[in-house]
């Protein structure tokens, strides 16, 4: 077969499928992934516990954005097939995309809260109506969240300007809300139980989640630029 006939846009992605994946990649990269994750944990649990006021805490928030942006460099490079060590996690080209998403996901998080709790508090139906919209644009910046991260860490797109990678991302959630926002309900739980067993979000749901972002966005991704991988055509 040649070269040509090798490149293939990828086939459509299957949810169950990235979870499949996402599992699989992590039994056999767990020695990278959990540092990273727990990385993360340390910084998470250090921004509760440190005795500092609570705007003081939001300001420090988008912080997190950069291990978050290393756990997304290792899934995605994982995702590509690419040969993984923990040191590619502190690439310096996380930097930009770990601060501007973060920055970005916390101001609006605090913003449409804020709005939430203004609009319940009101009373009137204008106010239920303000309070809904807010919620709903919370839903809205969490699924752009899991979609953003690993289109803006993916390596095949790491030297694109980062505004081309948001600005992709932003268009797969516009182009697949409902197949995106389902994945983003899965992830959601497993998050979720995993805070009733803390020390698992600490040191592996956090990274498993990003796998299941990583395998489901980036072929989406792929497709939606018509973007041809070294995946035979027609393989799952």
């Amino acid at each position: 077969m040649s070269r040509a006939e090798s490149l293939a846009v990828p086939a459509a992605p299957r949810l169950r499928h990235a979870l499949r994946e996402a599992a699989s990649d992590f039994y056999f990269n767990s020695w990278r992934l959990v540092p990273a994750n727990a990385l993360w944990g340390a910084a998470f649990v250090g921004l509760l516990l440190l005795p500092i006021p609570g705007l003081v805490t939001v300001f420090a928030l988008p912080l997190l954005g950069l291990p978050v942006a290393l756990i997304f460099r290792l899934a995605t490079l994982v995702a590509r097939g690419d040969s993984v060590a923990l040191s590619d996690g502190f690439d310096r080209r996380i930097v930009g995309p770990g601060l501007i998403i973060g920055s970005t996901v916390v101001i609006a998080v605090v913003v449409f809260a804020v709005n939430v709790a203004s609009g319940m508090a009101n009373g009137e139906p204008l106010g239920w109506i303000f309070a809904t919209v807010a919620g709903w644009s919370l839903v809205f910046v969490w699924i752009w969240s899991l979609v953003v991260w690993p289109v803006a860490l993916d390596p095949l797109r790491l030297t694109e300007p980062l505004r081309d990678r948001i600005r992709l991302g932003t268009l797969l959630v516009l182009a697949f809300p409902i197949r995106l926002a389902m994945m983003s309900l899965v992830i959601t739980l497993i998050l979720g139980v995993s805070m009733v067993l803390f020390a698992a979000l600490l040191t592996i749901s956090v990274a498993y989640a990003a796998l299941v972002s990583a395998r489901y966005v980036l072929p989406a991704a792929d497709r939606l630029e018509g973007r041809a991988t070294a995946a035979v055509a027609g393989a799952d």
